[in-house]
């Protein structure tokens, strides 16, 4: 091992003072979480074998009856008009991927007996390419059906790329097609639409350039490398059952991400999830007041795969699934992801529950709609569209810990003395006897990041210190950092981040982790 792995103890004002070491390895807390009574359930398939059902869309009305949605090729007796190779070198489609020969219908199913039983209640015969993209469904409190549709993928030559919503006053016997949603100059691909519970509508809408004939970008397969991202995630707002809708409003900060899922945490406010599909997974809260909603910072995960869909337990668990039944689940509103114990091994080695909407439904009950499969060309694979459902049970519930980090003044020479306290607590009161970690870096040194280009555990690992040290009975730990008295030069500073419980091997506490603070060495009043 290199000396600048080797791990040094020296002691520093009853603390230990550990040179960066190799990174602290992600501890599970073992089985703290598991689901128990698995059940999956075959719901819809079509008629024709192999079956094409897939994409689909799984909500509820305010009355409890359950809506599910899903696509349905078949093949037609007189089979409709091939592609033009104009159409098909624009959309730049694998081979094997034109649908225009066949009919495609949004078949909707809906439960009145708590998902006992369904029934089809609508057909819409549709003509897209590879997919309507249908996800984005509710249904309003006055019972209209609101369905938005990736219309780019229309294969009809007079397409508006902004009338992407259609609605239905009858069930869903007929579809209207509504006015533009968006600016034409750019094409939409609807990925979820999900009601509050004061009956605000909010649509996760990607946004990306218009592509095809006569616009800058003839092919969708084109990117503009120049800018940050091709396609920017938006969420839209409606608070009138869907007739107005606020303007696009950007979350994720210019990550490039086209699907994602929320939900709404008990203040009101709502927590986006970017999943591991993308290059930076991570969440975003968006602040809601009487003012509307607004986003906070985008922040990346800290550890674990980060699921596709997401609901809320009333215990404030994270349930979710990536596609294919891989499930997992968060305690601490999306740090950190675990896998779900309890899913049977069949279930998660099986092409079950692809491109996944997940609901809870109270009391630790969860399902999860889905279709068999992938992202399939038709007669690949026979699909079918599926629930899965299962109780949440907590085995062992984590505490939800506060990190304080001051710097210590001396007020008889006016100066900030670096002797910094770190105090842990719960709830407000202390807890004693843990041991708390203290990271710094001095500017300029490898490790020091003013802009926060750089993730904090590979900074930890390119240099700085770690000082650790135990919280007495007021819950506090007082570290002292002598080294850094001695430095003369006014404009020298340090960033510096406390940290409990990071590597989650105390299995009874979440994470609990200070913002990063920059001080001045020499500090005078």
């Amino acid at each position: 091992m290199s000396s600048s792995r080797r791990v040094f103890l020296q002691q520093a004002a009853g603390a230990t003072l550990i040179a960066q070491s190799e990174p602290k390895p992600n501890a599970q807390p073992g089985s703290a979480v598991r689901a128990l009574n698995f059940k999956s359930t075959e719901i819809y398939r079509s008629p024709q074998r192999p079956s094409y059902t897939s994409w689909v869309s799984f909500f509820p009305d305010a009355s409890g009856n359950w809506y599910l949605t899903c696509e349905q090729v078949t093949r037609p007796d007189k089979p409709f008009p091939r592609m033009s190779r104009e159409q098909y070198y624009s959309f730049g489609l694998p081979s094997g991927y034109d649908k225009a020969p066949y009919q495609m219908e949004i078949v909707m199913l809906e439960s009145r007996d708590e998902m006992k039983t369904w029934r089809v209640i609508s057909k819409q015969p549709v003509r897209f390419q590879h997919s309507a993209g249908s996800f984005g469904q509710a249904r309003t409190p006055n019972g209209r059906f609101i369905r938005f549709v990736w219309i780019a993928y229309s294969l009809q030559h007079d397409t508006n790329s902004a009338q992407i919503l259609y609605t239905s006053d009858d069930g869903g016997k007929t579809w209207m097609q509504q006015p533009e949603f968006h600016d034409r100059r750019f094409v939409a691909y609807p990925h979820r639409l999900r009601t509050l519970r004061d009956g605000t509508l909010v649509l996760a809408l990607p946004l990306a350039e218009a592509w095809g004939p006569g616009t800058k970008f003839p092919l969708r397969t084109n990117i503009n490398l120049s800018a940050d991202t091709s396609i920017q995630m938006t969420l839209c707002f409606s608070s009138d059952q869907g007739r107005t809708w606020t303007a696009p409003m950007p979350i994720y900060g210019g990550q490039a991400v086209s699907e994602t899922d929320f939900v709404e945490l008990p203040s009101g406010d709502l927590l986006c999830i970017n999943n591991s599909i993308f290059a930076h997974p991570g969440r975003q809260l968006i602040r809601r007041s009487r003012h509307g909603f607004a986003p906070a910072a985008f922040e990346q995960v800290t550890a674990g795969t980060v699921p596709e869909t997401v609901c809320l337990t009333e215990e404030g668990l994270l349930i979710g699934c990536l596609r294919n039944s891989k499930y997992f689940w968060s305690d601490d509103l999306g740090f950190t992801w675990f896998p779900l114990a309890g899913i049977p091994d069949a279930i998660v080695h099986s092409q079950e529950a692809y491109q996944p909407w997940i609901q809870c439904l109270g009391n630790g009950r969860v399902v999860n709609a889905g279709h068999y499969g992938g992202d399939n060309r038709i007669g690949e694979r026979d699909q079918y569209i599926m629930l899965h459902s299962f109780d949440v049970k907590v085995f062992r519930k984590t505490q939800n810990p506060t990190l304080k980090l001051e710097r210590k003044f001396d007020a008889v020479r006016s100066r900030w003395l670096n002797v910094y306290i770190v105090t842990l607590t719960v709830d407000g009161q202390p807890v004693p006897g843990k041991t708390v970690e203290l990271w710094f870096v001095e500017g300029g040194k490898p490790g020091y990041d003013s802009y926060n280009h750089v993730r904090l555990e590979e900074r930890m690992h390119l240099g700085g210190q770690l000082i650790r040290a135990v919280t007495d009975a007021r819950g506090q730990a007082s570290i002292a950092i002598p080294r850094l008295d001695v430095i003369t030069n006014l404009n020298q500073s340090v960033q510096m981040v406390a940290l409990f419980n990071a590597d989650r091997r105390d299995p009874d506490y979440k994470p609990a982790q200070t913002p990063q603070f920059e001080f001045y060495a020499n500090m005078v009043y």
